[in-house]
């Protein structure tokens, strides 16, 4: 028999013992080709990327991809080979060169990365497919799907190519392994587990000490000026936490959890149990023997977790930004009383509907108060980063009560005018342009306001966050009242006038946006919430599109070392649970103690990793992101939904998982 005829005899006498392999392979495939589809996609690229940006991530995030997938290939193939070993040395003993197994073993990679390319190729032009919809969907662009064919042929070519690749890489793994290991280590290699890791309370202490000291120092951030972060620089201690967490994982996980584990056998009576008596032992040598497959399980969970969170939180929270940055649908200044007869006329055009019109007149007023908020001096004249040469001019911009109520209620912030407290003459309200450390130490300030002459002195009654201009147009808005107002407008001009248009009608009109735009000759003045809004889908769409198909190799990856490691576990000590049957251990049992040790080794990974993510996230929200709109949990809500999608993940796979031990050990 040639050993293309044994290669597939075995692929079909064990097809069950292969059918995870192939489907993992498949997915990981389908995404490689719905990746390369998507770079080699040159008419949805014209369109998204102006500059190159998105060529030039492709061609970074490629070489990442196909890292990532030789890596996750040869990790399975070495796993599978393991599970052989036995099987390979009986081969052997009968004769056969290890060149012949050589050959055996690569026409089965070739066999199984045929069958997953087929299937890959197939779902992975699918899926690029239904990635083109939605992002056409999503930012409105004008393309011909019909152009774009399914299966695009210079994508089909390179995948194939990669995949001759990877089977080259699996043929000399193999080779290496087969021609360094002995015939008598062949039969004997599923008894040899990894080199065994000696644990005393030194590492272990070290372990816990270094890992609570890494998020330690990530959680000092929230100290804001007063942070090392800070005072020391953000690179330097954020190197410092990563070692630091890195360190503690795997002195943790190698020393700490055995060490804690065998210590609770000293209570008799807890470790004394039918069932704990066998999982704790158990557990203890599979966290020695496996520790370097753990420790990279779990700093591959910690990054996908990571990654996936951030991501979420980079998409959501610049959008829900956007409600300060453009709270009204439409607003510019006013630099002709004609501007706002024309902006009138072209919205009726496109508007069926309640549509308001609100002029706003802001006055610069100085202040002789010692200390001065942050808003009374930041910004410059235009607010865009062609003109930060051109100072702002220092002092508060103030609008009158009623004008902020209208302007709150015609951006439907009902909840924010609702809960507006009355002004007395000498009060006001401060708009902070970002939250500082400590809000409620500037409420009660009182600033004297230079009007007419004379210094008139008006208290802080309330910090707010609701700012209902664009930060382009006003920074360091005063909203004083009405009586206040009065005599600030008969004494001043006007330094901006400021027209808000809003109303369900104008939502999402990118025309219409379009229209004044150009009657403003593009003025950096005009801001528009709905026109933000699609202005950072369309800067963004193409990063987190690709930065979304590194996170899905990570779960497959992920979920399916997870599933081969515990099920080498369990086959490899099945002769230990047909003695627990002769003992008298029920099927019931039997599967007690096997959903208990699968539990432990997906729940460590992921536990150290989603701890590993909130203080990832903690840093990059507090470090990296402009704080616009405080600290509330609401904004925290995405990371949750990723853990969320990821715990799903993960019970999907552990439920696999248990289903297929228990299969395998338990009487049918």
């Amino acid at each position: 028999m040639n050993t293309l005829s044994m290669a597939l005899k075995n692929l079909r006498n064990h097809f069950s013992f292969y059918a995870l392999y192939l489907f993992s392979v498949s997915l990981v495939i389908t995404v490689f080709f719905a990746f390369t589809s998507f770079s080699m996609n040159y008419i949805m690229l014209e369109k998204i990327s102006a500059d190159g940006r998105v060529e030039s991530m492709c061609r970074d995030v490629s070489v990442f991809l196909m890292a990532f997938v030789v890596f996750y290939m040869a990790y399975s193939n070495r796993f599978f080979l393991k599970r052989r070993t036995k099987e390979l040395g009986i081969y052997a003993l009968l004769g056969y060169r290890k060149t012949t197994i050589l050959s055996l073993l690569t026409f089965e990679n070739i066999l199984v990365c045929c069958g997953a390319f087929f299937a890959g190729l197939l779902l992975g032009a699918i899926a690029h497919k239904y990635i083109i919809i939605g992002i056409t969907a999503l930012l409105n662009l004008s393309v011909d799907s019909s152009q774009i064919p399914l299966f695009n042929i210079n994508a089909i070519v390179k995948t194939a190519c990669f995949i001759l690749l990877v089977v080259f890489v699996l043929c000399v793994s193999n080779g290496r392994f087969l021609f360094k290991t002995s015939l008598m280590e062949l039969i004997r290699f599923e008894k040899k587990a990894e080199k065994s890791m000696k644990f005393h309370r030194l590492p272990a202490l070290l372990g816990l000490i270094m890992t609570l000291s890494g998020y330690g120092l990530a959680l000092d951030i929230l100290r804001s000026s007063k942070s090392l972060w800070i005072s020391i620089g953000f690179y330097p201690i954020g190197m410092l936490t990563v070692m630091l967490i890195v360190i503690g994982t795997i002195f943790f996980i190698s020393s700490f959890l055995p060490y804690a584990i065998k210590k609770s056998k000293s209570n008799k009576r807890a470790f004394y149990t039918e069932t704990k008596i066998i999982t704790t032992p158990n557990f203890i040598y599979r966290i020695r023997s496996n520790s370097k497959t753990l420790i990279m399980l779990t700093l591959l969970s910690a990054a996908t977790l990571s990654i996936s969170s951030v991501m979420a939180l980079t998409v959501y929270y610049p959008i829900a930004a956007v409600s300060r940055v453009a709270p009204s649908e439409i607003e510019f200044r006013i630099e002709d009383d004609a501007q706002v007869d024309v902006a009138k006329q072209i919205v009726s055009q496109y508007a069926v509907g309640h549509v308001t019109f609100i002029q706003t007149d802001l006055y610069k007023v100085k202040s002789s108060a010692s200390q001065l908020p942050m808003e009374y001096s930041v910004g410059t004249a235009k607010g865009d980063a062609d003109n930060e040469k051109i100072l702002r001019e220092t002092g508060f911009e103030c609008i009158s009560y009623t004008n902020y109520l209208s302007l709150l209620q015609a951006q439907h912030k009902d909840r924010a005018a609702a809960s507006l407290p009355e002004l007395r003459d000498k009060e006001c309200i401060l708009v902070k342009y970002q939250p500082g450390d400590d809000n409620s130490t500037e409420t009660g300030n009182t600033y004297p306001l230079l009007i007419n002459g004379d210094y008139v002195p008006v208290t802080v009654k309330e910090i707010t966050l609701d700012n209902p201009l664009s930060f382009a147009n006003s920074i360091g808005t005063l909203i004083v009242s009405d009586g206040i107002y009065n005599q600030i407008k008969a004494s001043a001009t006007p330094i901006t006038r400021i027209l808000s248009i809003n109303g369900k009608a104008i939502e999402d009109n990118e025309t219409l946006y379009a229209e004044i735009s150009n009657m403003l000759n593009q003025s950096p003045y005009l801001q528009g919430h709905s026109h933000r809004i699609n202005e950072l889908f369309s800067l963004n769409s193409s990063t987190f599109l690709l930065i979304g198909f590194l996170v899905v190799l990570f779960f497959i990856a992920t979920g399916s070392i997870l599933y081969f490691n515990n099920m080498s576990a369990i086959s490899d000590t099945k002769s230990d649970y047909e003695i627990l049957m002769k003992m008298g251990y029920t099927n019931r049992r039997i599967k007690k103690i096997i959903k208990k040790q699968v539990l432990t080794f997906y729940s460590i990974p992921f536990i150290l990793g989603m701890s590993d993510c909130i203080f990832a996230t903690i840093v990059y929200k507090t470090g990296l992101m402009q704080n616009l709109l405080g600290n509330t949990l609401i904004q925290y809500v995405p990371v949750i939904l990723s853990i969320a999608l990821t715990a799903l993940i993960y019970l999907i796979y552990y439920f696999l998982t248990v289903r297929t031990c228990c299969k395998a050990v338990c009487k049918q």
